[in-house]
């Protein structure tokens, strides 16, 4: 005889190993400001030990568009890059566990779509965002990834400023004199460099690393606009020995373009990016943001702006991983 096949845990079995009724673990499962934290959590633990999981085709079925968290990607993300690739993986993985579903937003569908999810998540933010205004004007509970100085709502950002001092400390630390930083500029960037360039730049002026901005040759990809960049700068490199890029993909593209001309990595020049893309970034010195950890307190801050909670804006660690490039 075959052994029986292990069935699925119901809610009846949350129910029944919890303590409260079915009604009461559906609203706190999909965030009912109604239920208590403390009893939340309780519910989410055993549904872990239970290994429980909501169904997703239910809650579409019951709430519509509210079942469905929106990803917004701006105006330069490419849906197949790999940052929003691992972000989206991240988070559909975690929205999965407690019964929501992802939806990607592109720039040019985002009015149509806010009538569409219950929630957004924005990511590739600018100053003045029209995405985050619209969100407010349609009263759409919204959680942003990355700076806008003027927003006031939930936001997430990993801790550029000091991620980009740990790289021009260690250029320092290893004997590099002469640093160069590469900015990533979007269209709607109000500020010449970024965060992490502008850190990078502060840090290498204290630690006497002479550093001096390139200018950035935007194309269709970040990895082409660091092989273009330093083509482009090539005379510069004759003095530079060290490079800061804002992004692993515009590290990976300056470090094939320099050893395509004739310099030696890191013998010549070290290279080190930020974001640590797994599998991209194998061979590189880089800035790591921990994707699973990101994805979780996004979650975390929606659930919050979907209970009307006071905005608040978290600041993420990150380290310095030291690789062959430098």
């Amino acid at each position: 005889m075959k052994p029986r096949k292990k069935l699925k845990p119901t809610l009846a079995d949350v129910a029944a190993a919890s303590g409260f009724s079915t009604a009461t673990i559906s609203r706190a499962l999909r965030g009912d400001n109604a239920v208590t934290p403390d009893t939340r959590t309780a519910v989410l633990d055993v549904c872990a030990k239970l290994g429980y999981k909501p169904s997703i085709g239910g809650r579409i079925l019951a709430q519509g568009a509210s079942a469905f968290v929106g990803l917004s990607l701006g105006q330069t993300d490419n849906s197949t890059a790999r940052y929003v690739s691992l972000l989206h993986q991240a988070l559909s993985q975690q929205l999965t566990e407690i019964g929501w579903a992802l939806r990607l937003v592109n720039s040019k569908d985002f009015n149509e779509s806010l009538s569409e999810v219950g929630a957004m998540i924005i990511i590739g933010t600018v100053d003045h965002d029209p995405r985050i205004e619209l969100c407010i004007k349609n009263s759409v509970p919204h959680v942003a990834i990355g700076y806008d100085k003027y927003n006031q709502g939930f936001s997430v950002l990993p801790d550029d400023d000091e991620g980009a001092r740990l790289v021009a400390r260690h250029f320092a630390k290893t004997g590099r004199k002469n640093m160069a930083i590469m900015p990533s500029r979007r269209d709607g960037d109000t500020e010449d460099i970024s965060i992490r360039a502008t850190a990078c730049l502060d840090e290498g002026r204290r630690l006497n690393l002479s550093p001096k901005i390139l200018p950035t040759i935007n194309t269709i990809t970040s990895t082409l606009d660091g092989y273009r960049s330093v083509i482009a700068a090539l005379e510069d490199f004759k003095t530079i020995d060290c490079l800061f890029c804002e992004t692993d993909e515009q590290a990976l593209g300056a470090q094939a373009a320099l050893v395509d001309s004739g310099f030696r990595v890191p013998e010549d020049i070290a290279i080190a990016g930020f974001d640590d893309l797994p599998e991209l970034s194998a061979g590189l010195t880089t800035v790591k943001q921990d994707f699973s950890l990101l994805a979780a307190t996004v979650l975390r801050l929606v659930e919050k702006a979907r209970q009307g909670e006071q905005p608040t804006q978290v600041i993420l660690p990150v380290e310095l991983v030291v690789r062959a490039s430098g």
